[in-house]
């Protein structure tokens, strides 16, 4: 992972990891979260996903705010890998990712068309606003506080 500073319109410089080595997707992507070890905890306030937290050269999430700027700024798609305990990897691909502004709740207002081979498990959360231990902003109440983790909850369940 290479570190690389952009500037995206109405929004200071900020810093982003990029994947160069992406078998799957390509050169080129933006890296978004990252969990491989555990070393991060990511049972974290609202502000804390707003803002961002961890090291973007480990586990991390990049914050709420940079990707509703990055997302607002001009069409990206969403490419996510999966890796198993075993090394197996899967991915899935949605080619229209849009986060709402933190007036909406940072909602994730589209995804567009899922491909891949790990399933279209994430399509059942668009349209969902994010929420955190700290702040329900979905339907199904405290899943936030269950999974110990922010997300994009439709119900209790992540994909």
């Amino acid at each position: 992972t290479e570190l690389h500073a952009i500037r995206v319109p109405v929004a200071q410089t900020m810093t982003v990891p990029c994947d160069s080595n992406s078998n799957e997707a390509g050169p080129g992507w933006i890296v978004i979260q990252r969990r491989k070890d555990g070393s991060v905890n990511f049972n974290r306030t609202w502000s804390e996903y707003k803002e961002g937290f961890g090291d973007l050269r480990g586990e991390f999430f990049l914050g709420l705010e940079k990707l509703h700027l990055l997302t607002q700024s001009q069409p990206h798609e969403l490419f996510i890998t999966l890796t198993d305990f075993s090394n197996k990897t899967a991915y899935a691909r949605y080619n229209n990712f849009v986060i709402g502004n933190e007036g909406e709740f940072y909602e994730m207002k589209e995804l567009g068309t899922y491909s891949g081979n790990a399933g279209d498990s994430l399509g059942n959360h668009r349209n969902q606003k994010f929420s955190t231990p700290d702040r329900y902003n979905h339907t199904s109440g405290t899943c936030a506080r269950k999974f110990s983790s922010g997300w994009w909850f439709e119900k209790c369940y992540w994909w």
